[in-house]
């Protein structure tokens, strides 16, 4: 018999009927949580939920109805609470809705957890709508927007404003902002702007901490006054931050105002920062507002992000969950969640969370654009970007063919008629045949003579010029060279990396390393940073960060791309570091560059990066006193190398010890007796089934 459950219900929470379409739950859904956005609500006991835990529900809610074996399931534990006859399935398996919607046999629900959540290895649901300041993305819009917040603080100005579409983030930098700031500042931070003047004074001495419960405004303004002048004293400094402001009416903003009046002789004692939707701008731009407008003083526009800090956004909520490596988006999906989201961060909350909940049902952990779609699709409503292709169907294609149509006409209605108008009546072709030209002698065209009456003149020949090659002065990206280019002088190679960005140093550095490891080209076609994570983790590949000399990076015998600093503070560069014969190195940037090792000398950091696998997975180090099977397969390899002699056993004892340190001797490695990443890398190099790419050439 099923235990009696207090199960919430979801319907009459989002506000659908039983039988909604999806469209309906994702409408219901989303207005739901842009109330509690703006919503100023506070827990008034401690029996009250909180904001986040009525968001969690909505969150559960949705995920319930969008989900068509849990809305089954709901539907059936709901049937059954009712009294009503159950389905079959539910007959046998009367457990089975409550264990598939999280409810135990004892009527006591657990804490939310998101239902893909273990299978990606979440630690927590990474694309919530809430907006939590641990997430945040400082990508250059918000970088720029945080920079303007302290820059106002710190000069004082009296008005700031920042306005930004639904969705971009605003709120997420308030809360991040506020966390952030030292501890003499005094915040009244207002989110719900929808008050009257009285309301907005009582608000704003609540939350400063002072008394703020009077009916009269002159009251409060005195109170609020006397305030800031012993904040001022003490060397604090106050600001009021309202969100969503571009709900304030008219005469609240004059209240704000006004409160800006309050002031010293030499400097304002309130500061007030307004953040809103792009309506703001038309509430500001009222004549009565005029005097209010001129006192703001910064004002900034947080823009959605394009396609790489989207790229980025992702990798970072992703980061945050300890979801590094455990799911994989393409490039091609990400394109495709920027494209219907728009580079707003909610939209790509929305679109992202419902891919991984499909690429769950589809037990897959890499996100392709397919299963993107079908998020977008099931979401429903998501009008993409326009791409290049799109543009060009919708502008180009149209224009070419009104121009084929203008020219069709033109050459049919206006042009005149030759077969009309030619000599005698005569075509064009008859007439060429009548007048034959004569070849015979070279240069001159002459038709010959005949019985016609009318004879063309000869037409002027002109003398075509030879083709010549136009050279552009203007700096241009490298083009590879067929063949490796030699370079003996450091400042021809400082000229040579100049030309390239950091991150394009990285890549073309990179792309040399993966090929020594035979990762297919075509993989690394159109190579950025989050690729190169896919790429190294389908082919194993680890990177170690090393600190040394030349010597060092023989002694491991890896390639490995070096860090470059270049002189006159021109940057960093990378460079990669393929092999090496004697004293002459082979690198790799966008060309392959043969030249002497001492050319690197003065600029190398002596900071290197090498990728290196781990073929057996290995613990991450063995040493005195370790027992396991991976001892026996150290022994033995060693015994290979002519290191170890005597029994085998689970045991790392005395023997495995000394093995190990007259290994590492004979390579000039630190000789501590014990199996770690250096020795690691060593041991793949000297062993010959092993397939690891080798720096010093034989």
């Amino acid at each position: 018999m099923i235990t009696e459950v207090q199960l919430p219900d979801y319907y009459q929470l989002l506000g659908v009927q039983p039988g909604a379409t999806q469209k309906k739950i994702d409408q219901a859904y989303q207005k739901l949580i842009s109330k509690f956005d703006s919503s100023g609500k506070k827990a008034s006991s401690a029996d009250e939920p909180t904001l986040k835990e009525r968001i969690e529900v909505a969150q559960e809610a949705y995920d319930t109805l969008s989900h068509k074996g849990k809305r089954e399931a709901y539907d059936a534990v709901i049937e059954v609470k009712k009294g009503h006859v159950v389905s079959d399935q539910a007959k046998n398996s009367r457990s089975g809705p409550l264990k598939f919607l999280g409810v135990k046999e004892n009527g006591r629900k657990p804490r939310h957890q998101n239902v893909y959540q273990d299978f990606f290895g979440f630690s927590e649901k990474p694309f919530d709508l809430t907006p939590d300041p641990k997430y945040l993305y400082l990508s250059p819009k918000h970088k720029e927007v945080l920079a303007h917040l302290v820059y106002g603080l710190q000069e004082n100005n009296g008005f700031l404003k920042i306005v930004g579409e639904v969705g971009t983030g605003k709120t997420m930098i308030c809360r991040s902002f506020l966390r952030e700031l030292r501890a003499d500042f005094n915040i009244a931070y207002i989110f719900n702007p929808c008050i009257n003047e009285l309301e907005l004074l009582q608000t704003i001495n609540t939350e400063l901490g002072i008394p703020g419960k009077s009916k009269s405004r002159k009251k409060l303004v005195d109170v609020l006054n006397v305030f800031l002048l012993e904040e001022r004293a003490k060397g604090h400094r106050v600001v009021v931050i309202i969100d969503e402001a571009q709900d304030l009416q008219p005469k609240v903003l004059e209240q704000l105002r006004l409160l800006s009046n309050l002031e010293t002789d030499t400097e304002k004692l309130i500061q007030i920062a307004l953040i809103g939707q792009p309506e703001l701008d038309k509430v500001l731009a009222k004549d009565g507002l005029r005097q209010l407008r001129q006192r703001i003083t910064i004002k900034w526009e947080l823009l959605p992000l394009n396609l790489e800090e989207t790229r980025g956004y992702i990798q970072h909520r992703l980061n945050v969950v300890l979801g590094k490596g455990k799911v994989r988006f393409s490039r091609q999906a990400v394109e495709t969640i920027f494209r219907y989201s728009r580079g707003i961060p909610r939209m790509i909350n929305v679109v992202t969370d419902r891919t991984l909940l499909i690429a769950f049902t589809q037990s897959t952990k890499k996100i392709t654009p397919k299963i993107v779609k079908l998020a977008v699709s099931d979401i429903g409503g998501l009008v993409p970007l326009e791409s290049w292709a799109d543009k060009f169907w919708k502008l180009v294609l149209p224009s070419a063919l009104a121009a084929g149509l203008a020219f069709f006409a033109l050459n049919f209605f206006a042009l005149p008629d030759h077969k009309e108008s030619a000599p005698g009546g005569k075509d064009i072709p008859a007439l060429i045949q009548e007048n034959p030209l004569d070849l015979s002698t070279p240069g001159e065209l002459v038709p010959r003579a005949t019985s016609a009456a009318v004879i063309y003149p000869a037409p002027v020949v002109y003398p075509v010029a030879p083709k010549t090659e136009t050279i552009n002065n203007a700096p241009q990206r490298r083009i590879p060279s067929n063949g490796p280019l030699s370079i003996f002088d450091p400042e021809k190679l400082v000229t040579y990396l100049s030309s390239l960005t950091l991150v394009e140093s990285k890549l073309e550095a990179v792309k040399w390393i993966l090929e020594a490891w035979n990762v297919d080209p075509e993989d690394m076609q159109g190579l950025n940073e989050t690729d190169l994570e896919m790429i190294e983790e389908d082919h194993r590949l680890s990177s170690l960060e090393v600190n040394g000399t030349l010597e060092r990076l023989k002694s491991l015998n890896y390639p490995a791309f070096l860090e470059i600093a270049l002189p006159n503070a021109q940057g960093t560069k990378y460079l990669a570091l393929v092999s090496i014969r004697g004293d002459t190195g082979m690198f790799g940037s966008v060309d392959k560059i043969e030249m002497p090792l001492s050319i690197i000398d003065s600029l190398w950091t002596r900071k290197a990066i090498i990728l290196w696998k781990d073929f057996e997975n290995l613990p991450e180090s063995l040493r005195a006193g370790f027992r396991g099977k991976e001892a026996i397969w150290l022994q033995k390899n060693l015994r290979l190398l002519g290191y170890f002699h005597g029994r085998e056993a689970l045991l790392y004892g005395p023997k495995t010890v000394q093995a190990m340190m007259k290994l590492q001797r004979s390579n000039s490695i630190k000789d501590d007796g014990v199996f770690n990443t250096d020795s690691k890398l060593l041991l793949y190099n000297l062993l010959q089934i092993y397939p690891t790419p080798k720096l010093v050439s034989q």
